[in-house]
């Protein structure tokens, strides 16, 4: 049986390193790809274990590792098979020159230019959005180190939780609730059927979907069985049947 990690390795070379300072509990040690990894719960199952990584790239690193093709061609790929999920976090303030576009960064009290190099913030974002339309890569920014320990432990403590805990996405409407639960990915037949019952909704479906495993089974369930499932009074197992039977 895999165990999830409590802790985050850090990796140990210049550039990485600096964030054990910042992160309790961190270990450093030397991670092949990625500054910073753990493990946590993922969907697959109550032992389904998943590797996560995180890539920290201060603005001017990301821009030459893309000049040069070191990201896409080599850091990526690594990333992507060593991780289950992969973060990468673009570290410093920056924005785009008002006049062409260019990247400026703030030194020194002021935005100024960053150097030699031309590239404008939309290539930028048009880089980072085809990456993680294309991999599934997620792409935070951070101000400094300091708040990228800070996003780093936070990612830490969500993938802590066990995945059927994370049920923030569940209401996000009260005035007008969803017919069924936002999940990604398509939601079984039987919880599409169960969404539509009368007094179920997406308050009790996955309830329902947890007492009767298959379709045949919510089909075939005596009223009993349904006053049986967590949330369902007499009247509303009354109802069920009724709906699926006359």
């Amino acid at each position: 049986m895999y165990r999830r990690c409590k802790i985050i390795l850090i990796d140990d070379r210049v550039g990485s390193k600096e964030l054990a300072d910042l992160i309790p509990d961190s270990v450093l040690t030397t991670l092949e790809y990625g500054d910073a990894a753990f493990s946590g719960f993922g969907p697959y199952g109550p032992n389904g274990i998943m590797a996560i990584g995180v890539e920290r790239k201060v603005i001017g690193d990301l821009i030459q590792s893309i000049s040069s093709g070191r990201l896409s061609g080599h850091q990526l790929p690594g990333l992507l098979e060593a991780y289950q999920k992969v973060y990468l976090i673009i570290e410093g303030m920056w924005k785009a020159n008002r006049k062409d576009g260019t990247i400026e960064v703030f030194r020194h009290g002021k935005f100024k230019s960053l150097g030699s190099s031309r590239f404008t913030s939309k290539r930028v974002w048009g880089y980072l959005t085809t990456l993680n339309a294309t991999t599934g890569i997620s792409i935070y920014t951070t101000s400094d180190m300091v708040e990228t320990a800070l996003v780093i432990q936070e990612l830490h403590h969500w993938w802590g939780q066990k995945w059927e805990k994370h049920r923030a996405h569940v209401m996000l409407n009260k005035l007008n609730p969803p017919s069924a639960y936002l999940r990604p990915g398509r939601p079984s037949l039987l919880r599409r059927i169960g969404v539509e019952l009368p007094g179920v909704g997406y308050e009790r479906v996955e309830a329902v979907e947890k007492a009767f495993k298959t379709v045949h089974q919510l089909f075939t369930a005596t009223e009993e069985q349904w006053r049986n499932v967590e949330g369902i009074g007499k009247i509303t197992a009354k109802n069920c049947w009724s709906s699926l039977h006359e």
